[in-house]
């Protein structure tokens, strides 16, 4: 890890804050500020995962305390965040492109930082942390993902049953038309086989789904009853940006790489190789490290400190922000990774060995 005990967490923290920090100030500020979580995604950690060596340390930190605290702090910032960007923008009129940079900037901090926050928090033991993680991807109309996640994607990742692997050959918009309305059919075919399990009947207070859909639409009408309509579509817009930044990351992290059939017929376990791990740095300390994304499929029940860098898995070649950016255009995604896949699923079989 990059540093060790209550460092770690501190150094997490301070990177992870910095979105909803400059959100915070840009709404504050006005004009032109308000872009300033894009520059920093854009700039500064591209910049700075490139210009620091990458992380391949594997010592294992297992004071996970501090670090739980931090992901409590997560909804609290991100839910005031997005209050504040609601009562500023609607007080008075504002420019189109000042709507899209506040709106911007708040997906971005909670696509970002939330979402991550989120990741960790499902994976929990306790079902309040869980309901926390619930609470923050609420935010943006993606609270489905608590189920998808854990119960869906962590079976089936690298298999064409995974709503969330980016097939090869598939952009990064082509494979939203996947995942988006997959993750949801997914997280909803799940619930009914958990409760036809219990023998629950689909309309029951049980079912998780309903009351998913109950707590977002009180979300949403919530944003238009104090905000009137402007703040109903900010709402909207930035949900949009934040699950925009969520399937990107999605994106980059399992594109072209397949799990085989086992000789039972059934798919392969997960391997190393079955996902792709990002070192960088600034990666790694501002999405509390999800890009040591190997080890946390093989784990998952792993706190996001004591994750390290697994050398079997595939390594992207720059950090997500990096990467992100080329998926965002697909023919630069294409020249970079599709050589990278081709050699890698030629190398898979080795490591494997």
């Amino acid at each position: 890890m990059v540093a060790q005990g209550g460092v770690a967490v501190v150094l997490h923290g301070l990177c992870a804050l910095m979105a909803p920090a400059l959100a915070f100030a840009g709404l504050s500020l006005g004009g032109p500020w308000l872009f300033l979580p894009l520059a920093w995604l854009a700039l500064l950690s591209a910049g700075l995962d490139m210009a620091l060596p990458a992380d391949h340390g594997r010592a294992v930190n297992r004071e996970a305390t501090g670090a739980a605290l931090l992901t409590w702090t997560i909804f609290p910032i991100m839910a005031a965040l997005l209050l504040y960007a609601l009562a500023v923008m609607t007080a008075a009129p504002h420019a189109w492109w000042e709507w899209l940079g506040a709106a911007t900037a708040v997906g971005i901090s909670i696509g970002g930082v939330g979402i991550p926050a989120a990741h960790e928090l499902v994976h929990r033991k306790e079902a309040w942390e869980r309901g926390l993680g619930v609470a923050i991807v609420s935010l943006v109309l993606y609270a489905h993902f608590r189920i998808e996640h854990v119960h869906g994607h962590h079976r089936t990742v690298g298999t064409t049953d995974d709503p969330a692997t980016a097939r090869f050959g598939h952009s990064l918009y082509r494979f939203m038309t996947i995942s988006v309305p997959g993750e949801v059919t997914s997280a909803w075919r799940l619930e009914v086989e958990r409760l036809a399990r219990r023998g629950v009947p689909l309309f029951h207070w049980r079912n998780r789904m309903l009351w998913y859909i109950a707590l977002q639409a009180g979300l949403v009408a919530g944003a238009y009853a104090l905000f009137g309509t402007a703040g109903l579509l900010f709402f909207l817009g930035q949900a949009a940006v934040a699950i925009l930044l969520l399937q990107a990351t999605a994106y980059i992290e399992h594109y072209g790489l397949e799990r085989g059939r086992s000789p039972r017929g059934g798919w392969e376990r997960i391997e190393p190789w079955h996902s792709w791990n990002s070192a960088h740095r600034m990666t790694n300390l501002a999405t509390f490290n999800l890009g040591l994304h190997a080890e946390h499929h093989r784990w998952p029940g792993k706190a996001y400190p004591e994750l390290v860098d697994d050398r079997l898995a595939r390594h992207l070649p720059f950090g997500y922000a990096t990467m992100i950016g080329l998926a965002l255009v697909p023919p630069l995604w294409f020249r970079v990774m599709n050589p990278l896949v081709r050699a890698e699923a030629e190398a898979a079989p080795a490591a494997a060995e």
